[in-house]
């Protein structure tokens, strides 16, 4: 199975995902992607501008939820 990586950009900082996580598809790194959000902004955490970048094991951008 694939791994993708789930990168935060915000304005004025980046945290990578070196580890990613292994999932079926990139429908299912979508649905991640969005449950990291939800958990994220549930943890207070919800910067203004940030995206949470959903990428592939090859680098390649997958999809961006704005938070």
């Amino acid at each position: 199975m694939p791994r993708y990586h789930f990168v935060v950009h915000a304005p004025d900082h980046h945290h990578d995902d070196p580890d990613g996580s292994v999932l079926p598809d990139p429908q299912a790194a979508k649905e991640h992607g969005h449950r990291l959000i939800r958990e994220l902004k549930e943890g207070d955490y919800h910067p203004p501008g940030a995206t949470l970048q959903v990428v592939d094991e090859t680098g390649q951008l997958i999809h961006s939820i704005p938070f």
